[in-house]
């Protein structure tokens, strides 16, 4: 059985995270399934490898049939696409990137050695005794350049002009070397912790070449990994800064307190932050709910009833009525939103957010509601 839940159960329905709980004799539990995800194995390329890629569908996906989608590939798919998939979400939910396919390169068999097969995919060079041989990371972006990236193009509306590479410690070493062999091939390149020690000539070969990256590149290192493996990432940075052929953008960023791989999550959100910053459907301060009108500020406004020996049906008509009040203030868009949370609070009538240019301008918009005017309900400016 593979080392993974996400590898374990791989189906084209979707990729399965549950595992065997071991339940009660006779209790069957259905496993958890990561909604809008496809798995699918690629042709055979050498006898010792089988590649299946995780696949993570946009929201939009099967109701917008006309759309491309920009495409995030990440190294390490069996340990690292469920949390990129759930970060992804969260970014293009808040707007800081677009709907994305998110693409997962992993492998397909049975107790496989991942340590192995990756060090052999990502690395470039010698294997440095970990195991016997050289790491043949030409021929592993090979196969992302013909097969992976044309099955994201032709059956999932991937666009090819928007190409994203993800990647942590050998992914990382591997993401920049795509990025020096092939500048042309992605537009981003998000590299956690990368282990750099064979890419120094390269970087220096290709500075020299004249040939530039276009793309934008993001590089992290965690504050309490190995100090030995750490120093030399901000010094990697500083270099192909000097050299100047990153004309997309260029940003190194640690993560302090961490060790290394627990920065992973910060740096491919940052990261993706970064590098896909011209494709942002919003920048700065969301503008979906609160967005002052020019000259205005925010004010909030608390309402509620004073203690009364009005009967229990007097104080719920003035809660209609208030309430409908309210409902009209926003309705007309002089208020932005309403919170009713008297069932936590239970003298409160509620909350509303108003933006004017003054406290009077609010306490007078206030003083219209007719159960305010009848003292039935207080309220306060508790300022902006």
């Amino acid at each position: 059985m593979k080392t993974t839940a996400l590898a374990a159960l791989c189906f084209t329905s979707g990729i399965l995270l549950g595992a065997d709980l071991g339940p009660a004799p006779g209790t069957a539990y259905p496993p958890y399934s990561l909604s809008n995800t496809v798995c699918r194995v690629l042709p055979r390329t050498a006898p010792d490898r089988l590649y299946e890629l995780y696949i993570g569908l946009p929201a939009s996906f099967a109701e917008h049939p006309e759309r491309k989608y920009p495409v995030i590939l990440v190294t390490d798919g069996y340990w690292s696409f469920p949390g990129l998939a759930a970060t992804v979400s969260g970014l293009s939910y808040g707007k800081h990137i677009p709907e994305s396919l998110v693409v997962g390169i992993s492998y397909e068999g049975e107790n496989l050695d991942y340590g192995k097969l990756r060090a052999m995919d990502l690395w470039h060079g010698t294997l440095h005794g970990y195991y016997e041989g050289e790491g043949h990371s030409e021929r592993f972006l090979s196969m992302i350049e013909t097969q992976v990236l044309p099955l994201m193009e032709s059956e999932y509306r991937a666009d090819p002009g928007h190409r994203y590479l993800v990647g942590s410690s050998a992914g990382g070493l591997f993401a920049l070397y795509a990025m020096l062999s092939k500048p042309q091939l992605f537009q981003g390149y998000v590299a956690d912790s990368p282990s750099i020690t064979n890419l120094w000539g390269m970087e220096r070969a290709f500075a020299a070449s004249g040939r530039i990256v276009e793309g934008r590149v993001f590089i992290t290192s965690a504050g309490n990994e190995w100090t030995e493996y750490r120093k030399w990432i901000p010094m990697f940075y500083e270099r192909m800064k000097r050299h100047g052929f990153v004309k997309g953008g260029l940003e190194y960023r640690g993560t302090p307190g961490t060790r290394h791989g627990a920065g992973l999550p910060e740096s491919y959100m940052r990261g993706l932050m970064y590098v896909m910053e011209p494709l942002a459907p919003e920048k700065g301060v969301a503008t979906d709910q609160f967005a002052e009108p020019p000259g205005k500020r925010s004010f909030v406004v608390s309402f509620w009833f004073p203690m009364t020996s009005a009967s229990p049906e007097a104080v719920s008509a003035a809660r209609r009525d208030h309430e409908a009040f309210m409902a009209k203030l926003v309705s007309e868009k002089r208020a932005q939103i309403e919170a009713l949370d008297s069932a936590y609070v239970p003298d409160s009538a509620g909350t509303l957010y108003i933006d004017a240019a003054s406290r009077s301008e609010v306490e007078a918009m206030v003083s219209e509601d007719p159960v305010v005017k009848a003292g039935r309900v207080k309220f306060e400016v508790l300022g902006d």
